[in-house]
């Protein structure tokens, strides 16, 4: 979507304003879109001014700016649609703070991450040992990036393949030996 295109300063500033009033729509402060996404408030005010904390311009759409469009309600490309002097899109469903909260107690930045990328795989490890009265797991989701070719979905998949049995190896529930 934005691969090697480079966009003037202008651009990013643009970006920014259309952010900073698609949070106010969202009646969001910096503070709570921060909290929601799981970062500090400084990446949102560099994103709403157009420049990094470094003040250089930003060199690409980042993982923030997309899971920031889909707090306030668009979609995750409407950052590289502003760039192009598009509007934002709206997304089919908003996922506002409050809403993502009231459906997971997960921490916002793992809800984030979740929420954006393909899901390519996932595996569940009980930890936990027979007898044991809590349940212990291990969750692990395997997340593609957005644009990822089919032969990079393919090579990341064999690593995880690879991990999942070193994973799946760890005693739990299941594997647990028995008392004689």
């Amino acid at each position: 979507m934005d691969r090697q295109r480079e966009w003037a300063l202008s651009d990013w500033e643009r970006l920014g304003r259309t952010f900073a009033t698609g949070r106010e729509d969202a009646g969001l402060t910096q503070v709570s879109a921060a909290q929601a996404l799981g970062v500090t408030r400084t990446p949102i005010q560099a994103i709403e001014r157009g420049r990094q904390s470094n003040g250089q311009p930003f060199s690409k759409v980042t993982q923030t700016m997309r899971g920031y469009a889909q707090l306030i309600g668009w979609t995750a490309d409407s950052p590289v649609r502003i760039l192009n002097g598009q509007g934002p899109e709206q997304a089919t469903q908003p996922d506002s703070a409050s809403e993502a909260d009231a459906k997971s107690d997960l921490p916002p930045g793992i809800a984030r991450e979740l929420r954006t990328g393909k899901t390519l795989d996932h595996t569940v490890v009980h930890l936990s040992g027979e007898g044991d009265d809590d349940d212990v797991r291990l969750v692990v989701v395997l997340k593609g990036g957005e644009n990822m070719s089919d032969e990079e979905i393919d090579r990341r998949y064999e690593q995880w393949r690879k991990a999942r049995r070193h994973l799946q190896a760890i005693p739990g529930e299941s594997d647990t030996p028995q008392e004689p």
